[in-house]
């Protein structure tokens, strides 16, 4: 019984498989049976290739409603434990870590985000599932991680920052919240300010197409609030009146048809009572069947 390395067409030659790559013709060595490795543990065949760390890393967004910003949530890094090699010490970096045995890198960046942050919700002690997640992107940089050869799967995710309570845990010292636009003054460890760059444009490409940004708000908002939030991820120049435009802006949301006003306002403001609107699921899963993209 024989395997081969590479899924590629290949012409055997003895020992050697002849195989078609992207460079051309090179020669693969064959493996058999008796070159694995029964793990007694796992019960388990153990292949004699070598493998890389894998690792999760997770954009964690938040939206702050006092400076209207969007915020990603950073660990900074504490010292490595006795017998480690040390890695971006006093740096901030994503919340992630190492996959373990068996398990799924989904699994893994869930796990994550609650033991290296400890983000979790009040009297919660089982940790959170955000309300937005998805796989980003792999990093496998050479030299991205000074320790070993790691590759990173990336995710970004969406959550009501002001529901969880930051802590720090596990090898971090601290976690903190910081709006997007300070994060080129930050010390980032590996390649994680390349990550979130890569966060926000996606972010900002997914908005136009899907409603994500919902995830950010209450269950029932205003559209001052929902048009912060717009701006917030967007980013657009003050000169911007197309999305900035405070009369245009409910216009364009209610012509989408999946936001519904709820027949209440908000109470407690002394001078203005605005309508408070909510998301219909059902109105949007129909409006995704024949397409949409909203543009300002």
């Amino acid at each position: 019984m024989k395997w081969n390395a590479f899924d590629k067409p290949c012409a055997e030659q003895s020992s050697l498989k002849l195989c078609h790559g992207e460079k051309g013709y090179h020669e693969v060595k064959l493996f058999s049976i008796d070159d694995m490795k029964f793990n007694e543990i796992t019960k388990k065949w153990e292949s004699p290739f070598w493998h890389p760390a894998v690792t999760t890393d997770a954009v964690v967004f938040g939206f702050d409603k006092e400076d209207r910003s969007l915020q990603v949530l950073l660990i900074r890094r504490g010292n490595a434990k006795p017998g480690e090699a040390p890695a971006f010490e006093g740096y901030w970096a994503l919340p992630g870590g190492f996959l373990q045995k068996e398990e799924t890198t989904d699994e893994c960046v869930h796990r994550e985000l609650f033991e290296e942050s400890s983000m979790k919700l009040f009297n919660n002690e089982s940790g959170i599932r955000p309300e937005f997640i998805e796989q980003l992107k792999t990093y496998s940089a050479r030299g991205r991680d000074p320790r070993e050869f790691v590759i990173t799967v990336a995710y970004y995710a969406l959550v009501k920052k002001e529901k969880y309570e930051i802590k720090g845990g596990d090898d971090a010292v601290e976690a903190r919240w910081f709006p997007v636009d300070v994060l080129p003054e930050l010390k980032i460890a590996f390649d994680h300010a390349q990550i979130i760059q890569d966060a926000v444009e996606m972010l900002r490409e997914r908005i136009h197409f899907e409603p994500i940004g919902f995830h950010l708000l209450d269950k029932e908002f205003t559209m001052p609030q929902l048009q912060n939030i717009y701006i917030a991820i967007l980013n657009p120049s003050e000169e911007d009146k197309n999305l900035r435009d405070r009369r245009n802006f409910p216009k364009k949301m209610l012509k989408l048809g999946y936001i519904r006003e709820t027949g209440k306002k908000l109470t407690g403001n002394p001078y203005r009572s605005p309508k408070l609107y909510t998301f219909d699921e059902e109105a949007y899963a129909a409006a995704k069947k024949i397409g949409m993209r909203l543009e300002f």
